[in-house]
Parts: C-alpha cells; sequence; structure tokens
C-alpha cells in the first residue's frame, strides 16, 4: 500500500513538472475557436446575453498570457470575463499544452448607439501580439413597461419598442403602427386592446411583434424560432374594427386570442399576416366577425386556427402545424358552436382556397352541438383529413400532401410553406374567389397562369 502511494505522487509531481514546462519560445502562439464574436442584435441599455469563445494552446510547452486586454469599453460597451474573473485587462494567465481557457463575452449598448458596434480583445504571448474582434448590431430603442395608450395614437419604426410586463390600449383609444415597427416582448409581457388597432405594414416593410431574445438557445437554433417567449395579443369583447395587414406575430403562447364579441359587428380584418410559432393556440376566436385574407397560421402547440361560433370569411390562408415542441393533441384547425359550456351560433365560417395539413392524417376538427346552428362551407381547398362526401364542401383535395418546400430546416425549426413545383395545389384554387386578393403573402400575382393556386403563396419558378 505504501508502494502504491508512493507511486502515485511520483507520477503526479512528475506531471506537473512536466505541464508547468512553460516556453517563452516567440515561436509559439496561442490560437481562439473564432476570430470575431458577433451578437445580432444589441438593443440599447439592455444587457445582452453572454457568448464565449476559448483560448486554446495546441503546442506541446505550456504558455503564459502575458497580457488580455478589452481596448474599448467605455466606448463600446463590451464586457469580458476571463478565467472566471471580470475586468477590463489580466495579467500572466496560464495556459497549459494542450489546455484551453475560456472567456465570456456580453455587452450593453449605449443610449443612441451606432448601427455597428465594435470592440477588440488584445492578448500578448511570449511577444506575440494577437486580437479577436468583437462586433454587434446597435438598436437604439423604445423601452415601455406596463405602458397605457389611452388616446389616439401612432407609433412609427425610427425605433423599436421593447415591452415589459404589458401594452395596454384603453376602450376608445385606437393605436395606429407604421410599416416597418417592431415590437420585442420581454418573457412573460403581452398586448391587451380594450380599443382598437390599425397596423398596417407593406411586403418589403412588414410589422413585428416577436420576443426579445436574438441569441441562440442551442447550437445554431436561434430564439426566434422558439414559441412561448411572450403571452401574445388579446383583444377584449368591446374591441372592435381592428386591422392587421403585413404583420408578423410569433414567439408566443398563444398569438391572438378574440374574446366573445358581438359577431354583427366587425371585429378584425387580417391581410397577409402570419402568426406562427405558439405554444399553445394561433388564433382563437369566440363569437367574432374577422374576415382573414392571404394569411399564414402555422406550428402550434394547441389548434392553430380555432373558431367557436361567429361569423368568418378565410380566403387563400395557409393552415399548417408541424409543431414538435411538445407533443400536440389538437388539430390544425377547428370549427366550434359551443365550448367550456357555453354556446355560440356559428353564423357563417367560409373557408375559401384555403390548405390545411400538418403532421396528422386529419388536421380538421368539426366539433358542434347537435341541434345548434353551425353554417360552414369549404371551397377549393386542400385539406389533411379523410374525405367528406356532403355539401359542406366542394372541390375539395382530399389528403395530398401539398410539398411545402422546407419542413424543420436542417433541424433548426425554421419552415418555409411556398410550394414545391409538383404541388398538388397549384392552379386548383377558384379564380372568382381570388378576385378580391391578385396578390399573394409575398406580393407575387396570381394571374400568370390559369387559375390561382391554393394557400397564402403563389407558386412560382423564382
Amino acid at each position: 500500500m505504501l508502494l502504491l502511494s508512493l507511486f502515485v505522487a511520483l507520477v503526479s509531481f512528475a506531471a506537473c513538472t512536466e505541464s508547468d514546462n512553460f516556453s517563452s519560445d516567440t515561436s509559439l502562439k496561442i490560437s481562439f475557436s473564432t476570430d470575431t464574436v458577433r451578437f445580432e442584435k444589441a438593443l440599447s441599455t439592455v444587457e445582452t446575453a453572454t457568448k464565449t469563445f476559448i483560448i486554446r494552446n495546441t503546442n506541446n510547452k505550456s504558455l503564459t498570457i502575458s497580457s488580455v486586454e478589452l481596448m474599448n469599453p467605455a466606448e463600446s460597451g463590451f464586457r469580458i470575463r476571463v478565467d472566471n474573473e471580470n475586468g477590463i485587462k489580466f495579467a500572466n494567465i496560464d495556459v497549459l499544452k494542450h489546455d484551453s481557457v475560456f472567456v465570456f463575452v456580453d455587452i450593453t449598448a449605449k443610449k443612441d448607439c451606432p448601427p455597428i458596434i465594435r470592440d477588440s480583445i488584445r492578448f500578448i504571448t511570449n511577444g506575440n501580439t494577437q486580437y479577436v474582434h468583437l462586433e454587434a448590431i446597435g438598436q437604439d430603442i423604445h423601452i415601455w413597461k406596463g405602458k397605457r395608450i389611452s388616446t389616439d395614437t401612432t407609433l412609427t419604426s425610427a425605433k423599436p419598442f421593447l415591452i415589459y410586463d404589458s401594452l395596454i390600449v384603453d376602450k376608445n383609444a385606437r393605436l395606429r403602427i407604421e410599416k416597418g415597427t417592431a415590437f420585442y416582448f420581454h418573457h412573460n409581457a403581452r398586448i391587451h386592446i380594450y380599443g382598437s388597432i390599425e397596423a398596417i405594414g407593406s411586403p418589403s416593410e412588414r410589422i413585428m411583434f416577436r420576443g426579445d431574445r436574438f441569441d441562440n438557445i442551442d447550437g445554431d437554433i436561434p430564439y426566434d424560432n422558439v414559441p412561448g417567449r411572450w403571452y401574445g395579443i388579446v383583444f377584449s369583447g368591446e374591441s372592435y374594427g381592428n386591422r392587421l395587414e403585413n404583420v408578423v406575430i410569433k414567439n408566443t403562447m398563444d398569438g391572438v386570442l378574440f374574446e366573445p364579441a358581438d359577431p354583427k359587428t366587425d371585429k378584425a380584418v387580417l391581410v397577409n399576416t402570419i402568426i406562427q410559432n405558439s405554444y399553445g393556440y394561433g388564433l382563437r376566436a369566440f363569437n367574432s366577425n374577422i374576415e382573414a385574407a392571404n394569411c399564414l397560421f402555422a406550428n402550434t402547440g394547441n389548434a392553430t386556427v380555432s373558431l367557436t361560433g361567429g361569423t368568418y370569411i378565410f380566403t387563400h390562408c395557409t393552415i399548417a402545424n408541424y409543431f414538435i415542441w411538445k407533443s400536440r393533441q389538437s388539430k390544425a384547425l377547428e370549427l366550434k358552436n359551443s365550448d367550456g359550456g357555453k354556446d355560440f351560433p356559428l353564423n357563417k365560417c367560409d373557408i375559401l382556397n384555403s390548405l390545411i395539413y400538418g403532421s396528422f392524417k386529419d388536421e380538421l376538427s368539426l366539433n358542434f352541438k347537435q341541434n345548434f346552428q353551425s353554417e360552414y362551407r369549404f371551397a377549393n381547398c386542400l385539406i389533411a383529413s379523410p374525405q367528406k362526401e356532403d355539401y359542406h364542401f366542394s372541390n375539395t383535395i382530399w389528403g395530398s400532401d401539398p410539398a411545402f418546400l422546407d419542413i424543420n430546416y436542417k433541424g433548426r425549426y425554421e419552415y418555409n410553406f411556398r410550394l414545391r413545383e409538383k404541388s398538388p395545389a397549384i392552379n386548383r384554387a377558384d379564380r372568382q374567389l381570388s378576385l378580391p386578393y391578385p396578390y399573394d403573402l409575398d406580393g407575387n400575382t396570381r394571374n400568370l397562369d390559369s387559375n390561382p393556386d391554393i394557400g397564402c403563396y403563389e407558386w412560382n419558378p423564382d
């Protein structure tokens, strides 16, 4: 036992001695896992998530980095941590042979920051000077916490809005949002509309409602593809006359909720709107009067579109659900006239030139209380469902794969619901039903060939 202990001690001593064999040879340098650390977005006065890079010593000799210095922190707002120590300048950092040291970087951009923020970290080892560059896209922002809109207000795209807690539009107030405006929502923040909202973007300058994380959750999977980052938008029962056009709503718990209202009064019009990547519902409406055209509703943990009672017209919409963040039970589209013990007559529900598909063989749920009003029709639609032979359906394509362009691209939870060249949805829409909407969600014309295509996207060879 004594001999074994002695042997272990000698081996350990020899290993330490060998590892501590530091060299000052000027031909020996350190290397790095990257030459530039980039931040996609640095919102002014808001601390970013931390990024990491590695200092590596691939040599057969141990090295001492005599100096590590962040060059311009006072101006840039960058911060670093080396070998678990925060600071601006560090001296005599030992890196054993074939070993490594982690460096952690974050940034708090200054108010009125420039669009591109740059700095660098200088390393001096055995007289050799090396740099790792730091770069961030700076964005000056408005920060709102528990904000209330009490009078008619117009917001422009001059600066994005970072929302903490809530944004409330009071009764009798109208919030107008101009094209290109962006809203970033902190975790659990929401919008609640008692008055009304008019958000009108353009195909090239859409209005954005999304979470406030711009880093990656894992590997190259961005938080921008992750559901549940904020609660979503709620339209109260007393809110009417809303319009969303060229708007994107994503990363929510529940995308858009329309509370029970008077279906004789126009609740909302949605045109060229994308609601996707919700942990719960995408669009959920009770006893409302809603018109939707050229809209994409996609990837939700519960129903992607859920309509209970009311009056609806959905034209050239794509309702697609390939959600894989949790096991889902609900179908992509559900129509009902009763919920939670409350009855709501479905006065009218027209689903026209629209595509309903997903990872289930049956993505259509018709759940109607018997002997209670349920008026609906599907015309020129492609539907993932067993064939139904009744008067509610006309010119229907049952169960054919629409051949979407990309599903979960490279495992990054990215989806492209445009059509491939051989899609059965091509040229199968009704032109008369398309007349009010001659352009698709991308702004492409529907009038180049014999008939328009089913869904929100018109196929074109480009």
